[in-house]
């Protein structure tokens, strides 16, 4: 055979941060990849013209990506970043030392010993009790240089290599000045505005083909029915049904729009967010005037009949289905997860020549074979590079040099293959699946997808309700409530639900599904409903990080009278949330809890550096144990006044009997207590609660956020096991 066609195929996405009523974004992934990965892959390419290559880039990213490049997005992160380090406020200096590590500290924190410093003299795992006192560690310089080392450590090899302001700060070090951080940030706008001119550019000459995705990034089988997950998933507990083709059909059509208007032309191919497809899925595609589209091999070999061998993969296919057709290719999932999880802990050589080894022995491989052969390799064209020690440079580079002189290989774009190559087989039967596992299992099954997707097809019917019954509502607010409900179809925002997968950002992105679906309400004048008020994370047991050790009998006084007082309690931090201003720094620090025979005791310590942060506020602590109770008090201080709370008990939710009792104390912190005969508690009984904030009946806060914390009621032997060694 001749030389063996290579589809390089990078796909760059980012989830939708940008709330469109206040014009926020909460998360600043989108600035920081553009500067490293974004940026880094295409330019990188202007030093190898021989190099071929596919891109997709999805519209929910392109949006935002033009967002910044027109100085319109205001991220969280970036906020605090400009701020002069003078006049950062105590809770601006406490989410900068919660948030200014992100990343992947071994190459891009270790390698800088300025920042690394920073690292070590903040410590690696830092309980919340700590944070307060490591404020006063910490310089106004000392905060200007982590400024700059965040932001700085996100810039990419190209701009190291092209951006003397760049070299000069990393050369600097430390003790940089309010100057030093004006032109990094220059410098950032800049490069932010050079990202899509230069995919436009490099598609422009012929280097590259740029592909794109469903807008929003939905999972589109499930969006047409999301029944159809049990063919992959049979044993799965589904939700409700979820089936809406329109919507999948509107993500595909608003794709293809927003790619013309940007391009200038129509995208020739599309990857199916996740690799996910179905039947179903063809025509929809095949309207919207798609071409091709990709999945990942195990769709192809659940698609073949069973014993199928290797040298299937490395061919397009033609699929059908209810009278149209697309052409389908599937991805090397052997080459793709080398470049994206192996070749990182490896010289940049070694893994270069590694890859092209196993490029020559699949040549080897099909070379007696009558087929016009595609090995088509995709993966994350952003993240992967985070974790390379120079961004993924030299790998790269290596690569590039040996693939424009090598005479057996070739780079090719995909739909420059097609056309000349069309496919000679058709697939009798498409999988029904996603590039993980082959089902949806990541998106749907878990109680959290499930609660998820109850959340969103309901806030769905009330928008068609609505806007088929008021006139009245003007149709820029239903067009702009139908935009919040695409962007709660994205993917994301189901990928952190369940147990799979986590982040620091778990909490953030559920607000974020939640507050799209509320904008829906909002947007229509409606009242937010109760199911968008909590967050979606079903109940668990939380640990504290101390558990109840003795008896306590502290004096009700507002302040800590001596220090054995609170010793026996259980602790538990309450963790202060980094992702977004929305919550600030939260209501409290921390909740102590224990009891003697008779008695339940909680301590409660109030953020209190601004007052005004908790007035109007309400305390509630419920007691999710039968009967279900809850303790009830506003937020009051010393020489305010009388100071008591309310014991409810409930059914249905609904309050049945209320009681008032004056055993509370507010001051520097919140103490009270009750009798368990009050609370219908028994010995040896397990308890399991929360503590809520409240602003009239909206929950403002809760602590744990998504959980509750327990305890045992001590009997009369539990101080005589004390003693027992």
């Amino acid at each position: 055979m001749g030389r063996l066609p290579i589809a390089f195929f990078w796909h760059m996405h980012q989830p939708y941060y940008r709330d469109p009523l206040s014009g926020e974004y909460s998360l600043p992934w989108v600035r920081l990849h553009a500067l490293k990965g974004y940026y880094d892959m295409i330019s990188l390419l202007e030093d190898y013209p021989a190099i071929r290559q596919t891109f997709n880039l999805v519209p929910s990213l392109l949006s935002q990506l033009n967002d910044y490049a027109r100085g319109e997005a205001r991220d969280v992160f970036l906020d605090h970043t400009r701020k002069p380090a003078e006049e950062l406020s105590l809770e601006e200096k406490k989410f900068i030392l919660v948030n200014f590590f992100m990343c992947h500290w071994e190459t891009m924190v270790k390698p800088y010993p300025a920042y690394w410093a920073l690292l070590q003299k903040r410590g690696r795992k830092v309980p919340e009790y700590r944070w307060d006192d490591l404020l006063h560690q910490f310089s106004s310089q000392d905060f200007r240089d982590l400024q700059v080392w965040f932001n700085l450590s996100w810039m990419g090899h190209r701009a190291r290599e092209r951006r003397e302001s760049v070299r000069e700060l990393l050369k600097k070090s430390r003790f940089f000045s309010e100057g030093d951080k004006a032109e990094l940030l220059k410098v950032q706008l800049e490069i932010l505005r050079e990202v899509i001119p230069l995919y436009q550019a490099a598609q422009c000459r012929g280097q590259v083909e740029i592909t794109t995705s469903p807008f929003y990034h939905p999972i589109l089988p499930l969006l047409i029915d999301s029944k159809h997950a049990s063919r992959a998933m049979p044993q799965a507990p589904l939700p409700i049904p979820f089936s809406y083709p329109k919507d999948a059909e509107a993500q595909v059509q608003k794709a293809v729009a927003f790619y013309r208007e940007l391009f200038g032309k129509d995208p020739m191919g599309m990857w199916p967010s996740e690799g996910s497809v179905s039947p179903e899925l063809i025509p929809i595609v095949h309207q919207a005037g798609i071409r091709w589209m990709a999945s990942d091999e195990g769709v192809l070999f659940k698609s073949l009949p069973a014993g199928a061998g290797r040298a299937h993969l490395y061919q397009p296919y033609r699929v059908k289905y209810q009278g149209a057709e697309v052409i389908m290719v599937f991805r090397d999932r052997n080459l793709s997860d080398l470049i994206g999880f192996t070749y990182r802990k490896n010289p940049p050589q070694v893994s270069a020549n590694d890859l092209l080894t196993h490029l020559y022995n699949i040549r080897n491989y099909l070379s007696g074979t009558q087929e016009d052969c595609l090995v088509f390799i995709a993966l994350d064209g952003e993240n992967p590079w985070e974790y390379y020690p120079d961004g993924g440079r030299d790998f790269l580079r290596s690569l590039y040099e040996r693939l424009s002189h090598d005479f057996t290989l070739e780079t090719v774009k995909v739909s420059e293959f097609l056309e000349a190559h069309p496919p000679r087989k058709t697939l009798d039967q498409l999988h029904t699946g996603s590039w993980i596992d082959q089902n949806f299992r990541i998106w749907i099954g878990s109680p959290e997808d499930n609660r998820a997707w109850e959340c969103l097809r309901r806030t769905r019917a009330f928008l068609q309700r609505a806007s088929e019954d008021d006139a009245k509502i003007p149709p820029e607010k239903v067009r702009l409530a139908w935009e919040q409900i695409y962007i709660a179809e994205g993917s994301d925002w189901f990928w952190w639900y369940g147990d799979d997968f986590t982040s620091d950002y778990d909490e953030e992105f559920d607000r974020l599904f939640r507050m799209h679906l509320r904008n829906v309400h909002l947007l229509l004048g409606s009242e937010v409903p109760d199911y968008l008020k909590t967050p979606i994370a079903l109940p668990h047991e939380v640990k504290p990080a101390v558990e109840p050790l003795g008896l306590i009998s502290p004096v009700l006084d507002g302040r800590v009278t001596h220090f054995y007082e609170w010793r026996e309690a259980g602790y538990f931090p309450a963790k202060y949330f980094p992702g977004s201003m929305y919550r600030g720094e939260g209501f409290v620090s921390a909740i102590y809890y224990g009891f003697d025979l008779d008695r339940l005791y909680f301590r409660l310590d109030p953020i209190l550096r601004n007052r005004n942060h908790l007035e109007g506020l309400q305390f509630c602590i419920h007691f999710l144990t039968r009967p279900q109770s809850q303790i009830a008090f506003p937020v009051k201080f010393s020489g305010e006044d009388e100071n008591f709370f309310i014991l409810h008990f409930l059914s249905e939710g609904k309050v049945q009997t209320q009681k008032r009792f004056s055993s509370i104390c507010s001051g520097k912190i919140i103490e009270l207590s009750i009798p368990f005969a009050e609370l219908q508690f028994q010995a040896k009984e397990k308890i399991d609660f929360i503590l809520t904030v409240k602003k009239e009946d909206l929950e403002v806060e809760r602590y744990p956020r998504s959980g509750y914390l327990s305890m045992t009621i001590p009997d009369r032997d539990f101080a005589g096991t004390l003693w027992q060694v």
